[in-house]
């Protein structure tokens, strides 16, 4: 009886280690990074208007440029970690349809709210301080001419 119980015992320690060596020697996926382009999809957790341009371009070069629906932005930024810090922002100051130009004032008062993100599977999602949506926005996968 004892036999079989260590039988039992090593069968379990031996695939137990075949399970664990499996899972340790794949590669983990890359993290996925801020840089890069995104449409914007929510501002305070209302759709954007259909066809709006609510785009922002963070770049390597810690520059972040856009469009906030109806006027170009343009920034700085700094990330570590989750933590996101955007500057004061700049815009063009041209006028649009009422609709746009509120959703826009949304997305520049939700853009200086921002205090951290978080990137997964191409979605990115961006807090104020009491961890409240502000934005979220899908990544734009750029195509590269040939």
């Amino acid at each position: 009886m004892k036999d079989i119980l260590n039988i039992k015992q090593l069968t379990l320690l031996m695939t137990l280690s075949t399970t664990l060596t499996a899972c340790s020697s794949s590669n983990p996926p890359s993290p996925e990074k801020i840089q890069g382009s995104w449409k914007v999809q929510t501002i305070q957790e209302i759709a954007v208007i259909k066809n709006s341009s609510a785009r922002l371009k963070f770049n390597p070069e810690n520059k972040l440029s856009g469009s906030a629906s109806c006027n170009n932005l343009s920034s700085s930024y700094s990330s570590q970690d989750n933590a996101l810090t955007i500057a004061p922002i700049a815009t063009t100051r041209k006028m649009c349809l009422p609709a746009l130009m509120e959703q826009e004032s949304r997305m520049l008062q939700s853009l200086n709210k921002v205090k951290r993100f978080e990137l997964y599977d191409g979605q990115l999602s961006m807090y104020d301080q009491q961890g409240q949506l502000q934005i979220k926005a899908k990544r734009i996968i750029e195509k590269t001419s040939k």
